[in-house]
């Protein structure tokens, strides 16, 4: 099939005025002006959305879907220790039905806000059902935490078996697997070291919450604050359980053995220089989540630097439990506002396509509309772009309610009720 549009963003090359897709078997095949594809494939049937923006679709690097229903209940700008300890008293009180509806209903925001690819950490394993009937793309990430050394054997035991049944659950879907160890502060040192370990064996992606708060700086590197005095007592631990020898959660991570490039680290809030070296040397990527980041008030990334430095960025939106909407096109808005002229618009755009691609190592097949990659795309009914701005002027004006349709594999996972074809 043709499909055309007024505006097209390839994103890995420039904006193009009436433009046109050429979709077969999933794959776009040809990209260029409308009036030459009709013209050069005829016998196509032919789609055209009128005066709309035809883009990749949005790749999110970072959702806790099961979490959805916990929007509004916890503290906003207080201490990120605070906040933590009561998300670690409520989910006591939650059950499986809870994290099935927040996951069903974190799903239908991802897919009203143009996402057709996710990156999903799951404690309950309730959000594969949804994402797979939804046919969206993504990695669904098992948690770990143990902050017991002497259950580290059984926490990874309990971790495999959590996988096995994942990889089933998402059989015959466009889903796959990896392992999330939650944080530096969350698991014992013989833990991280076992991750690393189960990691390596089975070849599997990871990510991990890293650098997010001062407190996480304050503890891994002297083991004192407020999350060795609140945050431990609360699990029933009164010393830590890792190594502390003044160095920085980065460091840690990189003496488990856990830093590569199949690893995503979410936040990077508090990395310093020689972090960063770090991070770059063993190619790690990061997803960035600045409106969780201000929920939690706990500082902001140094996005700028990350960008010159050439590491993989993507953008996520963290979840309701930190954060107001699942929308990127909001997370976008607030990262411009916040980091002014020193992030641009197209920077930030890219980020929420072809980099939250890259950083889930699938730069190769989605996050842009060019020949021979997969056809996974979405579509907002903007009918005008500045010629001189396109990215900015696309993020004034896109929300989710402008998203008409999105397609992943070249099939249509979602078209807004009512939307004019």
């Amino acid at each position: 099939m043709i499909l055309t549009a007024r505006f097209l963003l390839p994103i890995s090359s420039p904006p193009l005025l009436d433009g046109g897709l050429l979709i077969r078997d999933g794959v776009i095949c040809a990209v260029g002006k409308a009036s030459a594809l009709i013209r050069d494939f005829a016998t196509e049937p032919h789609d055209d959305l009128g005066g709309a923006v035809l883009l990749p679709g949005l790749v999110n690097a970072h959702t806790h879907l099961e979490l959805t229903g916990l929007h509004g209940r916890l503290p906003f700008g207080r201490s990120f220790t605070e906040w933590a300890t009561t998300l670690l008293n409520l989910r006591s009180e939650l059950d499986g039905a809870f994290f099935a509806t927040s996951a069903r209903l974190g799903t239908t925001a991802l897919l009203r806000s143009g996402v057709t690819c996710v990156a999903d950490i799951t404690t309950s394993g309730r959000s594969v059902a949804p994402l797979k009937a939804a046919g969206l793309r993504g990695i669904i990430f098992q948690e770990i935490l143990g902050l017991d050394p002497e259950q580290a054997t059984e926490r990874i035991d309990a971790a495999e078996k959590a996988l096995q049944s994942l990889q089933l659950q998402a059989s015959g879907s466009l889903l796959s697997v990896g392992l999330s160890p939650h944080a530096p502060y969350s698991l014992s040192e013989p833990l991280l070291l076992r991750c690393a370990e189960l990691l390596r064996r089975r070849r599997l992606p990871a990510t991990i919450h890293l650098a997010e708060s001062p407190e996480e700086v304050t503890y891994i590197g002297l083991g004192i604050g407020p999350i060795a005095s609140e945050l431990l007592p609360a699990v029933g631990r009164h010393s830590p359980s890792h190594r502390v020898c003044g160095e920085s959660p980065v460091a840690l991570l990189d003496r488990a053995g856990l830093l590569s490039e199949q690893l995503l680290a979410v936040h990077g809030v508090h990395v310093g220089g020689s972090d960063l070296e770090l991070l770059k040397q063993r190619g790690v990527a990061l997803a960035m989540c600045p409106r969780s980041n201000d929920y939690l008030n706990v500082g902001t990334a140094p996005l700028p630097r990350y960008l010159a430095s050439g590491l993989r960025v993507g953008l996520g939106t963290d979840s309701l439990a930190s954060n107001e909407t699942l929308s990127l096109w909001d997370e976008m808005r607030f990262a411009h506002r916040l980091y002014g002229g020193a992030v641009t618009a197209q920077q930030l755009v890219t980020m929420a396509t072809l980099g939250g691609a890259a950083v889930l190592g699938m730069a190769g097949a989605i996050g842009s509309l060019t020949p021979g990659k997969r056809a996974d795309l979405t579509a907002l009914a903007i009918d005008r772009l500045d010629d001189a701005d396109p990215y900015g002027s696309l993020l004034s004006q896109a929300s989710d309610g402008l998203v008409v349709l999105s397609m992943v594999e070249g099939k249509i996972v979602y078209q807004r009720e009512g939307a004019e074809r």
